[in-house]
């Protein structure tokens, strides 16, 4: 309730200002689109580099429905002056029409610029969702045309790691196989020669065909996994605990093209010391595959990304939970992995990224149609905020109202990543959908 008479406030504030700006954003809230289109493109024609005109005219025609001018609009804004309201716009445009990586490219890109409180855990939630989402569309039209799949036409350099076996593991270890799988699929990453296939779409694949871990690992299932995965070599993998001190690990290279298995050595070692064993088990992967490292190559897959034993169960724990949509569950082990050492930055990142899904999953805005008109109310709000002044910000009391400040959290953040739309000068006739006459 208090957010909602916040936004009340800040309509009221922003209909009572005289700016052309101003009065075009109140026509577009009250839904009269020509009105606010006509003010937008009288201050655009003012001042061609108006890049809040430019995003102000885009998110107009977004809302009217107009797709390909809201498109030209929102990239002619960011090619001025980038924000992350203009890439959430971008964003949501992509989304709406199915396309799933220019979407994801422009909500990291609306991230980039580090939007406070409900808002970014919103976009970091709806961005995970959307990534889950371009996946899963990418396995069904897989499956749909696996017989036309032809493994050959497979580059060879690509690796697809299976979750390794824990059947063989005391429950309360079992969890680790997902830790080793994770970690050596990012250290065969660490070799350029390498494009190791996404952790996301090896789960995706074993959800769809309702595989277990065992049949994950079963020569005769592996090259069918690889070719709809889009791996011409399957790493898979057994984890086997010795007495109540040592673990072992076992792997196989299984061939896509011709079914061809190749067994690695095994590698063992004390449990405490669990990170040398993976470490050693992925220097005999490689050793497998044929593949020549250089030293510093060899350099970063030795670091260890923590040496608690402790630690890292907690992590394979969090990753499990996660991985059975349980965030709550998930977050606490991730933390309880950065408690045990505060160095395992991975820990922490994974720590911060499934309380953002979480948060947002309470105000129930991770589904397309919640997203947007979430998105929209929270970014219009925080743009609001730009045309207030301080007294005006204490008198509202929204001085804490998004972690972090709130004013200038659109703003352009100098050491930030190139940005969608990104341009080095500015086309103000823009490619015919949108009629502008400076």
């Amino acid at each position: 309730m208090k957010k909602l008479l916040i936004v009340t406030v800040l309509i009221l504030l922003v209909g009572c200002a005289r700016s052309p700006y101003d009065q075009g954003r109140r026509l577009s809230d009250e839904g009269q689109y020509t009105q606010a289109s006509d003010t937008f493109y009288g201050l655009i024609k003012e001042d061609p580099k108006n890049a809040d005109a430019w995003r102000e005219l885009g998110v107009n025609f977004y809302r009217q429905g107009d797709l390909p001018k809201a498109e030209e609009a929102l990239k002619q804004a960011i090619s001025i002056k980038p924000d992350a309201r203009a890439n959430l716009f971008l964003g949501m445009l992509y989304e709406k029409q199915g396309q799933y990586d220019p979407a994801i490219t422009a909500y990291r890109s609306a991230l980039s610029y580090q939007p406070s409180g409900d808002l970014k855990n919103m976009i970091r939630a709806h961005l995970d969702l959307l990534m889950s989402r371009r996946v899963e569309a990418e396995v069904e039209q897989a499956l749909a045309l696996e017989n036309s799949i032809n493994p050959d036409t497979i580059p060879d350099n690509t690796v697809a790691v299976m979750e390794f076996d824990a059947t063989h593991l005391p429950p309360d270890l079992a969890p680790l196989a997902k830790g080793l799988t994770e970690f050596t699929a990012m250290d065969l990453a660490k070799v350029k020669s390498l494009r190791v296939v996404d952790r996301m779409k090896i789960e995706a694949i074993r959800a769809e065909l309702q595989l277990s871990a065992s049949q994950m690992t079963d020569p005769g299932t592996a090259p069918r996994v690889g070719k709809l995965a889009g791996g011409r070599k399957i790493v898979t993998g057994s984890v086997l605990g010795i007495g109540e001190k040592d673990i072992r690990m076992d792997g196989a290279v299984v061939e896509t093209v011709n079914n061809e298995l190749n067994l690695t050595d095994p590698s063992e070692g004390e449990l405490e010391r669990i990170f040398k064993v993976q470490k050693q088990f992925v220097f005999t992967v490689l050793d497998t595959l044929g593949i020549e490292i250089t030293p510093e190559e060899r350099a970063a897959i030795e670091e260890m990304p923590t040496e608690s034993y402790l630690a890292f169960l907690a992590y394979s724990r969090g990753l499990d939970f996660k991985d059975r949509g349980m965030y709550q569950e998930a977050q606490q082990e991730f933390e309880a992995a950065a408690v045990a050492d505060a160095g395992f930055s991975e820990a922490g990142a994974q720590a911060k990224n499934v309380a953002d899904i979480a948060a947002a999953a309470d105000l129930g805005g991770q589904d397309f149609p919640d997203f947007e008109a979430l998105a929209g109310v929270y970014s219009d709000i925080i743009t609001a905020l730009g045309g207030l002044d301080q007294v005006q910000i204490n008198l509202l009391g929204l001085n804490n109202f998004f972690p972090g400040g709130v004013l200038g959290v659109f703003g352009n953040t100098p050491d930030s990543p190139p940005r969608v739309g990104d341009a080095s000068e500015v086309n103000v006739l823009v490619r015919g959908n949108l009629d502008v006459q400076p």
